[in-house]
C-alpha cells in the first residue's frame, strides 16, 4: 500500500535522488504478496521485505536472497490491548490470553515473544484477526498490530490502550528492509549501492521533515487511496524511532550493527525460523556507501528536508 511506511523512496524518486544516480526511471510498485519470490525470481530488482520475511523464505524454501539494509533496524509490531483488568502489559500476561493475528508468520511472532519470555505458546488462543473492532468489543484480549498503525487509529478514535512492543520484549528482528538476490548482489553492486545512497537521502529528508513525506504520500504517490493526511502525517512520525535507534550504527542509516544481527537471529529462532547471520544479511553494500559518501553520515537536520 502506497502509504506514510514508503515515504523516503517517494521523496527520493519526487525530488531527484534516484536520477541524481543515473536511474531514467524508478518504478515504485505496491505489492505483490509474495516479494520475496519476487526478488529472487528477478522480477523485482529490490523487495521491500522485513527480516521475518526474507528468512522465512530463505529457511522454507532456500530463496537465493539477502538482506542489504533494514529502514525500520527494528521492527513496529506490537500486541494492543484495551486498559482494564484484562490489559496485557507485560508478556506474561499473554498465558491463557485471547490473541488476534493474521494466520502465518503473525502468529510465529507472537508464539516467538512468548518463548523468549518463558511463557507456553500452546496456553495463547490464537483468533484470525480482521478489523480492530474484535479488541475494542472485547472478543479477544490481545490484537498484533502495528504501532505506527492500529495503534494510531486506535487512539485517534479515543480509547485508552495498552501497547507490548515486541522489540522491547525479545523479539528486535528488523522491520521493513531491502531484500535482493544472491546473483544481484554479485553481478549488480554498484547498482544497488547507487540505489541505497539516493534511498538514504529520501529517508534523510524525511526524517527531518515528516510533513513533507507524509503530503507526498498523501496527495501524489497514494493519491488514488483516500489516505487520511492526520493519519500519514502520525505514522511518518511515529516510524521515526524504529527506523534511527541503538541497532544501526551512529548516523548510519539502514547499515544494522554485528550485535543487532546476531539479536534477529536469536529472535527469529524463537519464531520457529532457523537462519544464520551471514545467510540473512550482507551489510557490505552500506559499509562502502558509508565509506564513499561520508556525508550521509552527518546528523539530520531540518536542512536535509530541501
Amino acid at each position: 500500500m502506497k502509504n506514510s511506511q514508503n515515504v523516503g523512496e517517494y521523496i527520493a524518486d519526487h525530488d531527484g535522488y534516484y536520477e541524481d544516480e543515473g536511474f531514467t526511471k524508478v518504478d515504485l510498485i505496491a505489492g505483490p504478496t509474495a516479494v520475496e519470490q519476487s526478488a529472487a525470481t528477478g522480477h523485482a530488482t529490490v523487495a521491500g521485505s522485513t527480516a521475518l520475511g526474507t528468512a522465512n523464505a530463505i529457511d522454507s524454501e532456500g530463496m537465493p536472497i539477502k538482506i542489504i539494509g533494514a529502514i525500520y533496524a527494528v521492527n513496529a509490531f506490537t500486541i494492543l490491548s484495551m486498559e482494564g483488568p484484562n490489559a496485557i502489559r507485560t508478556p506474561a500476561d499473554l498465558e491463557g490470553a485471547r490473541i488476534a493475528v493474521t494466520p502465518g508468520t503473525a502468529q510465529s511472532m507472537v508464539e516467538g515473544l512468548a518463548r523468549a519470555n518463558d511463557i507456553d505458546p500452546s496456553t495463547i488462543t490464537f483468533v484470525p484477526a480482521g478489523e480492530t473492532a474484535v479488541l475494542t468489543t472485547g472478543e479477544v484480549d490481545g490484537f498484533h498490530g502495528l504501532t505506527a498503525n492500529q495503534l494510531i487509529d486506535l487512539e485517534r478514535a479515543g480509547h485508552d490502550v495498552v501497547s507490548l512492543q515486541l522489540s522491547d520484549h525479545g523479539m528486535p528482528f528488523a522491520g521493513a528492509s531491502y531484500a535482493v538476490s544472491q546473483e544481484s548482489l554479485e553481478e549488480n553492486r554498484d547498482y544497488l549501492k547507487k540505489f541505497l545512497v539516493a534511498s538514504i537521502r529520501g529517508w534523510r529528508a524525511a526524517i527531518a521533515d515528516p510533513a513533507y513525506g507524509a503530503d507526498l504520500a498523501t496527495d501524489v504517490y497514494g493519491v488514488d487511496l483516500g489516505l487520511d493526511p492526520e493519519k500519514e502525517l502520525l505514522q511518518a512520525e511515529a516510524q521515526i524511532s524504529f527506523i534511527e535507534n541503538d541497532y544501526t550504527n551512529p548516523d548510519e542509516l539502514f547499515r544494522l550493527t554485528d550485535e543487532a544481527m546476531d539479536a534477529n537471529v536469536e529472535s527469529l529462532r524463537l519464531a520457529g525460523i532457523n537462519v544464520t547471520k551471514d545467510e540473512l544479511f550482507d551489510m557490505s553494500l552500506l559499509d562502502e556507501v558509508y565509506e564513499e559518501n561520508p556525508e550521509l553520515k552527518e546528523p539530520i537536520t531540518a536542512k536535509d528536508a530541501s
